[in-house]
């Protein structure tokens, strides 16, 4: 399966990142604060926020739980 990339040349993986730290520095939360809200580590949601990994899905379903962002981040994880 290949990573889909939109019209201005950005990955799938990249938009599901900058929106996980979009929603994340929205909430006044730093990645440590994240962790210990989430029980994830702060490294990998590092790499989430990156664009370097790409979670399973349940981790998207807990993080749209978290921020109260419907179904966003699960939609933004289903393209990348």
């Amino acid at each position: 399966m290949t990573e889909q990339v939109d019209a201005e040349g950005e990955s799938g993986r990249a938009v599901l990142g900058r929106t996980l730290r979009y929603l994340r520095e929205k909430a006044g939360k730093s990645l440590g604060q994240l962790a210990e809200g989430t029980g994830y580590d702060k490294s990998y949601l590092s790499r989430l926020e990156s664009g370097e990994r790409l979670s399973k899905v349940t981790v998207m379903e807990d993080l749209d739980v978290y921020y109260e962002a419907g179904d966003l981040l699960v939609s933004h994880w289903r393209v990348a």
